[in-house]
This record gives structure tokens, sequence and C-alpha cells, in this order.
């Protein structure tokens, strides 16, 4: 008598390479998928960056007209008529009403000194005062 065997259920062989198939096709999948992925987000970059490049460009641009326009307004002939269209009658400094000074705080030598200058816009007012008596 022959004792009843259990048939065992290992996987068949075609069961085992159906697993090794679908181990396959699932990694490819995921390969794929994670491409996709990594794609559109790189294009989603590329996008944004496009943009940015074209704010920054734009603002280069706005930037150089500004400064062209800026620099126009400050030659003098500009600043003269600035200053007349607010009915300020004023004009460029004279040589010798320019003081240069030294680091320290004094006037080089040769100079109008500040004190002088006090002194004469002084003496000026008493004199106007004393003629507006008369």
């Amino acid at each position: 008598m022959r004792k009843n065997k259990k048939v065992s259920k290992k996987m068949s062989v075609v069961a085992n390479r159906s697993a090794q198939i679908g181990s396959v096709m699932l990694a490819l999948f995921l390969t794929v998928l994670v491409n996709l992925l990594a794609n559109s987000s790189c294009a989603q970059l590329m996008k944004s960056i496009g943009e940015k490049e074209r704010e920054i460009a734009r603002l280069g641009d706005e930037y150089a007209r500004e400064s062209e326009k800026w620099e126009e307004m400050k030659s003098p002939a500009n600043l003269e008529r600035a200053l007349l269209r607010h009915g300020l009658a004023m004009s460029y400094n004279r040589e010798d009403q320019i003081v240069r000074m030294k680091s320290n705080g004094k006037p080089y030598e040769g100079q109008i000194s500040i004190a002088k200058i006090r002194n004469r816009k002084s003496g000026q007012q008493v004199a106007q005062a004393g003629k507006r008596r008369r």
C-alpha cells in the first residue's frame, strides 16, 4: 500500500515566469511614470524660467529708458527750464562763490573763509537796514 502523499502546491514553472514578467512590467511602468512626472516638472520649471527671463529683459529695457530720461532731465538746460517753470530764478554758482573744503572742515588756502562770508552777509544786512531808515 502506498501512502497518500499530499500534493504540494508549489508554484509551477509557468506561474513563476508570470511573476517575474509581472514584476518587470511593474518596474517598467513605474519607471515610465516617474519619467513622465519628471518631464512634466522640468517643462513647468522651464516655462517659469522663461517667464522670469522675459520679466528681467522687460525690466532691463524699462531701466534703460528711465535712466536715459533721468539723464536728460539732469542736463543744465532742462534744469534751468524746470526751475523757471516753478518760478525759481536760480543759476549756477559763480567761481568766486565756490568754497572748496578740506576733509578736516577748513577751507583750502586762498579760499574765502566761512567767517568772512558771514561777516559780509551781516554787514550787508546792517547796511541795508541803515539805507531803509533814511
